[in-house]
Formats: C-alpha cells, structure tokens, sequence
C-alpha cells in the first residue's frame, strides 16, 4: 500500500509540473511558437525604425498571446502607444489608446515583478498627462501618484514627485482638496527631495573622487548629476507653489488651531514637525508642543531630534545632548546619522565644548561624504577661538586661526558647491582679519610656506602673506 500510495503521489507531483511548465511555455510563446517568433522580429525591425504604426499589430499579438517572450514588451510598448495617440486626432480612439497604455504597466508589473514603484510612477505620471482634461482625470491619477509615492518612498523619481504636487494643486483649485491636504504633501515631499538630495550628492562627490571611471560609473554620474538637477527643479517649483500658504505664521496659526485635535495622530504631528522644521520656524510654542507630543507616542531618533531641537533653542544644552546623542544612536541610515552628528556637533560648540565639537562635526562628514556644512562648522570653531589662542601674546599668534578656518571654508566648498554663498560671507570676513604682512614679516615667516598652529587644535596651515 504504501509503494502505491507513493506512486500516486509521484503521479500527481510529476503532473503539476507538467502543468506548470505548459504554463510557463504559453506564457512565454503562445499557442504557436512560430507566429510569435515572426511577431517578435516584425515589431522589433519596425519598432527600431520607429515606424509604431506598423509596429502596433505585431506588439499587440505578443502583449496578448506571449507576455513573457522578453520584458521589452513592456520597455517598448509605451513607447509604440504614445507615437499612436500622437497620430490620432478621434477621441474614443485616442481614450482606448490611453487604456491600453495603462494596461500594459499593470501586465508588466504582473509578470515581471520587482519594479512595482517605478512602473506605478510610469503609469500614473502618463495617466495625468492624458487625463489631465477633467477633474476626474487628475483624481484618477492622483490616486495611482500617491501609491507610486507611498510604494517608491526615498527612491521616488522627480517625474513623480512633480507630477503628484501639480495633481494636487489642480485638486486643490478644483476644491477636491484643501489647502492642509496640500502642506501635508509637501511635507511628505520635501523629507524625500532632501533625502535624494542628500544621497545623489554623496554619489556624486564619490565618483568624482576616483581617478578613472569605466563606462558604466560615468553614465551613472551623468544619470546622477541629471536627476539632481531635476529635483533642484522640482523643489524650486514646490517652494514657489506653496510660498503663500506656507510662512511661518500661517503655519503655527494653522498647526496651533489644529494641535489639540490632532495630537495624538502621529502621521499629523510627524508632517507638522517636518514642514515647520523645513520652514525653520522652530521657535514657534507650537513646533515645542508638536515634538513633545510626537517624542511621547513615537520615540523614534527623528523625533527625538525634533526634541533635541527644541531643547537646543532654549539652551538647555543638557538634554539637547541626550535627545541628539539617542537619535543618533538608534538610527540606521548613514545620512540621518550625519545630521545627528551636526547637530551634536553644533550644541557643543554652542557650550564652548570645542574638541568634542569638531569631532562630531568630522563624524557627520565621515557619514555622508562630499557635504560641507561640517568643514563650515569647523571653520567656525576656528574663527571664534583664534584670538582667544593667542590671547597675552602676539597679534600674529591672535589672528593666525583665520588662516586655518578660511582653509576650512575654502575646502568645503570644494567638496560641496552648495555651501559657496555661506562659504563666500565668511572667507571676505575672516580674510580680512588675517595677519598682516607685518606680522608675518616680525615673525620671520615672510619665505616660509607653511606654519603650524598649536591651539585647542593642532592644523599645519600655508602660509598666506597680502599682497
């Protein structure tokens, strides 16, 4: 009995398979084999001549009878779609076109998984640029942005991140939304612009650091450097759009209205503090009673760095350390660590603690590469102290730390253009308080190249004699 009873089994295992693999063929070549080869050659040759209109009937037979025969498919489908609808003047014709458009992203993500946020941003953004026409439209396509963005998060592209905030200001005219769903979105949107910026400058900054780059690093160099630019672009857009709604004073008057029924939702608290963080009205009572509110339920490190903030701003340095040093500590991700780092860093600078200020300002820069405000910040450290190093001494010995903090300055915005203006303000400032020719000449130092400086810190520094 039990040889049969494994030989059934045996039997029903090997007939699955079978089945399966009859599937898996089907899939990927029809009923006929032959056909769906041809069909595949046919639509490829037209379709790289970008003749769509030839290429259609052959697509269509493949994306209908063997949607797994390649995954170009569903690269190249959009593609011969789009060329269509550009052709056809008729409305119903042009709407089925559209359909079909979305069709083939809902198939590819069916059979070749794994891209499901970007393909849903591919859709939605294609789906407004279509129906954008009606109100409907927009909200159809707003609801397939807003999975693409809850689905891509960090890794959102800018297509989607711009196209989902214009859907919401036409929703928002249209009076399908209100002007807090708005300031909720750019809340949401502006963590991941800052965050992708964040990231696409450390890439960036790490490959222009290699002497050599093969092929493939240098076209991803150029796909980074693109999509920053893009997403400078698309901040731009989002702060130009929002700046009537979004001072400071309409903010706290709105988040102080609000508070008491929403202070124990931490989607609500969570996007208050970020938008009144990223509008730098930390001063507000408001953005106080919001952190503490958020620590309370959700301890997590950014809101303990929202707390850290707060402290910091009413020089209670104590817990400032404690809530920065917690964030920091119970973060994953290098490029929250380091600004956690910063922000430690800046309280103990603030404390005159100025050695385990610059450590963690060189902790923060150690966790996100090519970034300058930790080098500004040292600088800073630097500028404030050098007189103090000298002080009961030589006026040389009392403006030669300038000398280091300009250096400071100089190589951060080597490593991170962004910082050039704040840079610029204290370069003009600082250089202006370097030692003088007289100095340097009293000191013997007039044919020397370097020098260095023994302080708090120790720099080797060149020599920097006016003209």
């Amino acid at each position: 009995m039990r040889v049969k009873l494994f030989s059934l089994f045996t039997l029903v295992a090997m007939s699955f398979s079978a089945f399966a693999q009859d599937e898996a063929t089907l899939l990927k070549y029809g009923t006929d084999k032959d056909a769906c080869e041809q069909n595949l050659s046919i639509y490829t040759e037209f379709y790289k001549q970008k003749n769509y209109a030839d290429a259609y009937k052959s697509w269509v037979y493949l994306f209908d009878n063997a949607p797994k025969r390649t995954k170009n498919i569903y690269i190249h489908g959009p593609k011969i779609i789009k060329g269509l609808i550009k052709t056809v003047t008729e409305e119903t014709r042009k709407a089925a076109l559209v359909d079909s458009l979305m069709m083939i992203y809902d198939q590819r993500n069916t059979y070749y998984p794994g891209s499901e946020a970007r393909v849903v941003g591919y859709k939605g953004a294609d789906m407004y640029k279509y129906k954008k026409g009606t109100t409907e439209g927009i909200q159809e396509a707003y609801s397939v942005l807003e999975e693409a963005f809850n689905l891509g998060g960090n890794t959102s592209s800018p297509r989607v991140l711009s196209t989902y905030f214009v859907a919401s200001t036409k929703l928002l005219n249209a009076k399908v939304l209100t002007i807090e769903d708005l300031l909720n979105l750019f809340s949401d949107l502006s963590s991941v612009i800052s965050y992708k910026e964040a990231k696409l400058s450390q890439d960036v900054f790490n490959a222009n650091e290699k002497e050599a780059l093969t092929k493939k690093e240098a076209k991803q160099l150029k796909r980074n450097e693109d999509e920053k630019d893009k997403l400078s672009d698309v901040k731009d857009n989002l702060e130009k759009a929002l700046a009537p709604y979004a001072t400071c004073e309409k903010l706290v008057e709105m988040y102080t209205r609000d508070f008491e029924i929403n202070k124990e939702d931490v989607t609500w608290l969570k996007r208050s503090a970020k938008l009144l963080n990223k509008k730098e009205c930390t001063d507000a009572d408001i953005f106080f009673s919001i952190s503490e509110a958020l620590y309370n339920i959700d301890p997590s490190p950014s809101a303990a760095a929202n707390m850290g903030i707060r402290s910091l701003k009413r020089q209670d340095y104590t817990k400032a350390l404690e809530f920065y040093s917690y964030a920091l500590d119970n973060e994953e991700d290098n490029l929250n660590k380091a600004q956690y780092a910063y922000r430690l860093a800046q309280t103990y600078g603030a404390m005159n603690k100025n050695h385990s200020a610059k450590s963690y300002a060189l902790k923060a820069a150690s966790y996100r590469y090519g970034w300058g405000e930790p080098y500004i910040l040292i600088g800073d450290l630097y500028a404030k102290t050098s007189r103090k190093c000298g002080e009961l001494q030589t006026e040389f010995l009392k403006r030669v730390g300038y000398w280091a903090a300009v250096d400071k300055y100089e190589y951060a915005v080597k490593i991170d253009p962004s910082v050039k203006g704040k840079a610029a303000e204290r370069i003009v400032k600082y250089t202006a308080q370097m030692p003088s020719k007289t100095d340097i000449f009293t000191e013997g130092l007039i044919e020397v190249l370097t020098y260095k400086i023994d302080c708090w810190y120790t720099e080797t520094v060149n020599v920097k004699v006016p003209e």
